[in-house]
């Protein structure tokens, strides 16, 4: 068997995986969810043992030098996830997957249920095998660092924690000023919007931003995501609130800036995995850059503005354009991570990190994690959520044992700035969106940062990009200089 042939039996068994766990998060009825999970643990068993065994050990070592960069580099990236999981028996390899399997749909029932002693013994488990399989790597590093570098390659606690200590000094003692400056959050946010409404409102979002049937496609799951298939099928997911439409428009904005970075990849890489090796910090740079820098301004609604009033004309028939950029850019110390303004946002991030830095480092037990996590809410920002599921359930990541994720939305989120101040160097970003055109902006991504892929790190890409290592200073003064403009008040 050649290197080929050897990837078409893994991206088949892949895409079966992608396509059935796609499933089991949206049309999927929930009673065959045991069967199901069963069935795809054997798949990821499959997969498993085809990965870790000699013959394809061998062949990617008699490629690892190839002169074809494309081969060369996806051997490179396939070998070192490889020795992630080589010493790991495939019996706790599937038994891993199986859990994680069964403990979405556990999730998902507590976080209904409002009940966090439904998913604390999955999370328990989680904890404890994730722990287990970072001890079959022996990569040197501390288990939350290792977890950080799965996410990121190179990352670790003390580059987490800088970056957090700049925003603790220079953007939360703004906080207090900007929420005084605002005056009473608008009623617009929390009106009734039907499904059907959120529907319409969706399909203009996509059409403004080219997401279409060609390579993408719209379901609903408990948790907004996006999953690649392929180059040409990356499908995303939003959810619906009735009295929160505007979290559909930033769940779909935000994904699309996920399936659309994915999408602009370098067609050759079709089939290798080369097409889809990003680090999420690089991944959550565009679709935080989407949402935030670009869909929360009010350059951006300013065509789209008639189209969404003449949707819910009940809603902002007599909300102007102000006071709709002012209302979705309300500073507001909320409980939910993916409803937080961009000021508190980090806020969020750093309960998590905390969390995970304890149970993994300091062996901080699950029992109780609900009491703990309102407590790192209540230190970090002022608040304490109503139930379980405002707080320790509120997000899917750690039911598939996605430890270590979370900060990249923090520092993804501050890379965006510095790739927009480099984006407007070379456009008028402002008087594009004013008229529209969405091609140029998408075009320059593709050009330097989407069509590479994961050929660079994120801080290889920021230096290529923007001519100088990562700089949270530009995510400061992005935020400190866009709430000076909206309050007419000087932040310094």
């Amino acid at each position: 068997m050649n290197y080929n042939e050897l990837l078409d039996q893994l991206n088949s068994l892949s895409l079966a995986i992608t396509t059935m766990n796609y499933d089991a998060l949206t049309i999927a009825p929930r009673s065959g969810a045991k069967y199901r999970n069963k069935a795809m643990s054997i798949l990821y068993g499959e997969y498993f043992n085809i990965m870790t065994s000699e013959g394809t050990y061998k062949i990617l070592q008699d490629n690892k030098n190839s002169e074809n960069d494309i081969i060369r580099l996806s051997v490179k990236d396939q070998l070192k996830g490889l020795d992630k999981i080589r010493n790991i028996p495939q019996k706790e390899f599937v038994a891993f997957e199986n859990l994680k399997a069964d403990a979405q749909q556990t999730w998902e029932e507590a976080k209904n249920s409002k009940d966090f002693s439904i998913f604390e013994s999955d999370l328990q488990k989680l904890v404890e095998t994730q722990k287990k399989m970072l001890t079959y790597r022996n990569d040197g590093l501390i288990p939350y660092e290792s977890c950080l570098n799965d996410y990121e390659e190179g990352l670790r606690m003390e580059h987490v924690e800088s970056f957090f200590s700049t925003l603790e000094k220079d953007l939360v003692p703004h906080i207090d000023t900007i929420i005084a400056a605002q005056g009473q959050k608008p009623a617009f946010l929390t009106e009734f919007v039907s499904y059907q409404q959120q529907d319409e409102i969706t399909q203009m979002i996509c059409e403004h931003l080219g997401y279409n049937e060609s390579f993408g496609y719209v379901g609903h799951a408990e948790h907004p995501f996006s999953s690649t298939f392929s180059i040409n099928d990356s499908r995303i997911t939003t959810h619906y609130y009735e009295n929160d439409f505007t979290s559909n428009i930033f769940s779909i904005i935000h994904e699309i800036g996920h399936s659309t970075y994915n999408h602009q990849v370098n067609p050759e890489f079709e089939g290798y995995p080369l097409a889809d090796n990003m680090s999420m910090s690089m991944h959550e740079s565009q679709s935080r850059f989407l949402e935030n820098m670009i869909g929360r301004s009010k350059a951006f609604w300013t065509p789209l503005y008639p189209k969404l009033q003449n949707i819910i004309p009940d809603v902002l028939g007599n909300v102007s354009l102000d006071e709709f950029i002012l209302g979705i850019n309300y500073v507001d110390r909320s409980p939910i991570r993916i409803e937080a303004d961009e000021v508190t946002y980090p806020l969020h991030i750093m309960v998590r990190y905390e969390i995970e830095k304890k149970l993994f480092n300091e062996n901080l037990s699950t029992k109780n994690l609900n009491f703990d996590f309102a407590n790192e809410m209540k230190r970090l920002l002022h608040i304490t959520p109503e139930s379980d599921s405002e707080g320790v359930l509120q997000d899917v990541h750690w039911s598939d044992a996605s430890f270590g994720y979370f900060p990249t939305y923090a520092l993804g989120t501050a890379y965006a700035a510095q790739f927009m101040h480099a984006m407007e160097k070379d456009l008028d970003v402002t008087t594009l969106l004013i008229e529209g055109n969405m091609k140029p902006i998408f075009a320059w991504l593709k050009e330097n940062i989407h069509q590479y892929s994961g050929m660079f790190t994120a801080q290889e890409m920021l230096q290529r990009v923007s001519g100088e290592p990562f700089n949270p200073n530009y995510y400061v003064k992005y935020l400190v200089d866009k709430y000076s403009d909206l309050l007419g008040i000087k932040l310094a």
